[in-house]
């Protein structure tokens, strides 16, 4: 087998539109080698402006192709080809700066000349860069959707994402819904912030104009990685223009690992299409009953060879041939596997006497992963540069559209929202595995989502008796929103934010949230740190500690 499908699917046979190849496998089986070789495959047979790119923090790429390689596309020598090695952290780190020009400009609104006021709003945006930054996956999220820009804006057609390896990959499935559930933290902790700051500081004052447009820009950032993060879900799930390689080599453990990581990547919804086992010595090396022979006509020295180098020349023969043993048992191992069927194939790939470094070692190792690649005319009549277009946009503004309903399609921030659980919507269970019975009944949600455990109430009737489950977003879908009444007064996100910001301050003589707070003393020297600055609202958030408060507090805002 072979490789062919995938570069057949590059230039749209069956419909197919690839954009994204993901390679991926256990440390030390041939990875990057790997991705190097499909990357020299596509750019040498397809037609298309290939863009290599390693997500792995410890780069090798460019051992692979003996250059040096940045965070910018560079050409290695090879036709229609660049590479980047990007760096997760770093990209981050732009982020993050973004805040940091924000924090000045909140610290040059403020009412005071500067001094230890401003030195002080700067702390706390900093400290909120920290808690961004220790998102799960953040920056390996932002370092992909960064990624897809490059195809949005024409300047390449394909993308091979050399990734880190196994464990790693299976972060990057679930970061999606890791990073949309931080996301709507971020955007619930902003609302509230602001809503906070607003109180005691006021936005009478002259520079409410300026505050109203940081207010704006930090909802703005907020979105801008809500679609990132979405995109990314999206693109890993894309059936015609993603595809998984999986890279293994015909041993216990990398071959079990390989199951488990094709057993995820279908649990997600990310199409499999080839594995590459390396390092083969199955066709070249002697089997037993040759091994056999050998050592019978060794032993009773009917070859006219020197006596050590005939030694030598047998106990190379049994190492290959055991090795070759080895690997028949895990090749037929994994090609038995019911992952492995629906493949487009299993690409075998024999042990070089080389070292594969080079441009041109990789070509002639990209050699064994191909038999009938598309020809060149093939491949320019396929081929149609469509020029720059936005992926994923159609299905974002579809699944907004969704999510809100006709009711609502802002938030209180004036921006496109993810559906937060509120007490009265009604919703219908799916997908939940280990309790079957209740898929597909419809309920009421009776309490808010809790931050800790990402479950919210939902009351269902069931054999003629109430219920209550502590269910999780993925199981539920949203049938319709709870009936809010009309309410007068200034709209979230204007300069006037009366109602909600006394709905907040209300909260310190709610019967239990004042006992919750006399019963802990950090519980109230966070509130009168709170109340004595706003900003120091950020530091609490994410201390497990403080969780009881604050999901007790959240609970009864979103009543």
């Amino acid at each position: 087998m072979s490789l062919d499908s995938l570069l057949w699917s590059a230039i749209g046979r069956n419909n197919d539109d690839l954009k994204f190849v993901f390679v991926g496998g256990k440390g030390g089986v041939g990875k990057t080698t790997s991705s190097s070789a499909i990357a020299t495959l596509l750019a040498q047979h397809c037609g298309k402006r290939i863009l290599l790119v390693s997500t792995d923090p410890a780069h090798s790429l460019g051992d692979a192709f003996r250059c040096q390689f940045s965070n910018e596309p560079t050409s290695p020598g090879v036709e229609n080809l660049h590479v980047m090695e990007v760096d997760p952290t770093e990209t981050m780190q732009r982020e993050l700066n973004k805040w940091a020009e924000l924090a000045k400009e909140i610290a040059v609104d403020n009412d005071n000349d500067g001094g230890e006021d401003e030195n002080d709003i700067v702390n706390k945006i900093k400290q909120f860069q920290e808690w961004l930054s220790g998102i799960p996956g953040i920056d390996e999220a932002t370092a992909l959707s960064s990624a897809i820009e490059h195809i949005e804006s024409d300047k390449f057609d394909l993308i091979v994402f050399d990734t880190a390896p196994t464990g790693h990959t299976l972060k990057l499935l679930g970061m999606p819904d890791i990073l949309q559930a931080g996301i709507e933290k971020l955007q619930g902790w902003q609302s509230t912030l602001w809503g906070y700051w607003d109180v005691v500081k006021g936005l009478g004052s002259s520079a409410s104009k300026k505050r109203l447009r940081a207010k704006e820009d930090v909802s703005e950032m907020l979105e801008n990685y809500r679609k990132g993060i979405q995109k990314v879900a999206l693109m890993l799930q894309d059936q015609r223009r993603t595809r998984f390689v999986v890279v293994c080599i015909a041993e216990y453990l990398s071959v079990s690992e390989t199951q488990r990581l094709l057993r995820e990547l279908k649990k997600n919804e990310v199409r499999a299409s080839h594995i590459i086992v390396n390092q083969l010595v199955v066709d070249s090396a002697l089997d037993k009953e040759e091994l056999t022979e050998l050592e019978g006509l060794a032993e009773v020295g009917n070859l006219m060879l020197n006596q050590e180098l005939l030694s030598k020349t047998v106990h190379a023969c049994q190492l290959t041939t055991a090795r070759k043993c080895i690997q028949e048992k895990y090749l037929r191992q994994l090609k038995s596997f019911p992952e492995t069927q629906d493949l487009d194939g299993i690409c075998e790939v024999p042990l070089l006497a080389e070292e594969v470094t080079g441009n041109d070692a990789l070509r002639r190792f990209a050699d064994y992963m191909t038999h009938n690649p598309p020809s060149e005319a093939e491949s320019a009549l396929k081929s149609v540069n469509s020029g720059p277009r936005r992926l994923y946009d159609d299905q974002l503004e579809k699944k907004s559209s969704n999510d809100m309903g006709s009711e609502e399609k802002k938030t209180e921030e004036g921006v496109s929202s993810l559906w937060v659980p509120t007490k009265g919507d009604a919703v219908k269970i799916k997908d939940l595995a280990k309790a079957a019975q209740y898929n597909g009944l419809e309920g009421v949600i009776v309490s808010t989502l809790d931050p800790e455990t990402n479950r919210c109430g939902v009351r269902i009737e069931y054999n003629e008796k109430s219920k209550t489950l502590a269910l999780q977003l993925k199981n539920m879908d949203l049938l319709h929103k709870a009936k809010k009444a009309k309410s007068s007064g200034a709209t979230a996100g204007s300069p006037s934010n009366e109602q909600p910001m006394s709905k907040a301050m209300a909260l310190m003589n709610d019967p239990e949230i004042k006992a919750l707070i006399e019963s802990n003393p950090k519980f109230k020297d966070a509130v009168e740190d709170c109340i004595s600055n706003p900003m120091n609202f950020m530091k609490y958030i994410s201390d497990p500690e403080m969780s009881p408060l604050i999901s007790k507090a959240m609970a009864k805002l979103n009543v």
